[in-house]
């Protein structure tokens, strides 16, 4: 398309017009006419005097549009914002795809271990991916977790590592030697498989930390006895109980209409905001993602909250009572709950939690 202007206005005497455009040497390429509305179509280059001719022959001019690298010059006058904002753009992801935006773990080694050692060796969220030796990176991260092997690939902005533990392996048994089985813990005992050695307690029996189960000797018929080595499981029932008193009220937690709005951004994995001036809040959060520069936008509503108590029956409490029994129960747990009993009484709740424990 040619480089021109379409022009749009209105008036009388139009042949009179042409014939003077005609005369200052002015191509007219298109002309549209309708009452006293008409158009006009002029090379860009003669527009200015065109404009001016119009102008002086005192025609209402309604609209003036470009084509061709005209319109293209004049978008970019109009929105220059833009093409601005575009260039800037190109330059963020032109620095962000060489910037270590997200780590992703996967093997033996939780998360937090990995990207502590990761950033032991000097990469962490941020890096600068361009001048990164991989192989360097795979042999320092195996060397800081005492790992067997660790493996390190890129993708884009996203690293991704494996790492897998050295293989423990246990020693090998003399069965020459006295070996007894012992309790570990206390519990009762539901189940004893004895294949060598003498067994000291049944189902049924209470034992304690300490106490011997199966015992090192075997029993001839004639009544002699040697050392051997123990071999076989006990399989005991382990609990644990906590109890919350009910004190005739409950919590009731409340907002006291005191807000507080802050917005916040989430860059390289950590949010920069400012900090919430309650004490105990409830928070809503509204996210925006900008991709593809892998920014959070978080608009967060901080809505302050008070407790205090309130004459309750313990039927109104009772789920709160339980959760307390239950927290207290498990806080020196360290066996697999398999079972939760709950007693209810006019004075609170207790929560006893049970779990199984093989020896061997």
């Amino acid at each position: 398309m040619t480089n021109s202007c379409q022009i749009t206005f209105e008036g009388l005497n139009l042949t009179r017009l042409l014939n003077t455009l005609n005369k200052r040497e002015i191509s007219v390429q298109i002309v549209r006419r309708s009452g006293k509305k008409c158009t006009i179509r002029v090379p860009a280059r003669r527009s200015e005097q065109t404009l001016a001719i119009l102008r002086e022959r005192c025609y209402n001019i309604l609209g003036i549009e470009f084509f061709g690298i005209p319109r293209t010059v004049q978008f970019v006058k109009k929105h220059f914002v833009l093409p601005l904002f575009c260039l800037i753009l190109a330059a963020v992801l032109a620095i962000l795809s060489q910037r270590c935006l997200k780590i992703e773990v996967s093997g033996d080694f939780d998360e937090r271990t990995v990207c502590s050692a990761l950033n032991s060796v000097g990469v962490k969220i941020g890096s600068n991916l361009h001048t990164l030796s991989l192989k360097q990176v795979q042999n320092a991260l195996a060397n800081e977790l005492d790992a067997m092997y660790a493996v390190v690939k890129r993708s884009g902005s996203v690293l991704y590592v494996n790492a897998a533990a050295r293989k423990e392996i246990a020693p090998p048994i003399d069965l020459t030697q006295k070996r007894d089985i012992i309790a570990t813990r206390e519990g009762v005992v539901t189940a004893v498989v004895c294949e060598m050695g003498t067994p000291l307690v049944k189902a049924g029996d209470v034992v304690h930390e300490g106490d011997v189960l199966i015992e090192g000797k075997r029993i001839f018929n004639d009544g002699t006895s040697e050392d051997v080595y123990a071999l076989g499981r006990v399989e005991l029932r382990l609990s644990a109980s906590g109890f919350a008193e009910f004190d005739g009220t409950k919590s009731v937690d409340e907002e006291t209409g005191r807000v507080f709005k802050c917005t916040g951004v989430v860059l390289f994995g950590k949010e920069y905001k400012r900090a919430c001036p309650f004490e105990r809040y409830t928070l809503d959060v509204e996210e925006t993602k900008l991709f593809p520069l892998n920014i959070t936008v978080r608009r967060n509503v901080f809505r302050e909250i008070t407790t205090r108590r309130v004459p309750a029956a313990i039927e109104e409490c009772i789920d709160q009572l339980k959760a307390l029994a239950l927290s207290r129960a498990t806080e020196n747990c360290n066996f697999t709950i398999v079972q939760t009993v709950f007693d209810a009484t006019s004075s609170g709740v207790t929560a006893t939690v049970y779990g199984c424990l093989q020896i061997e």
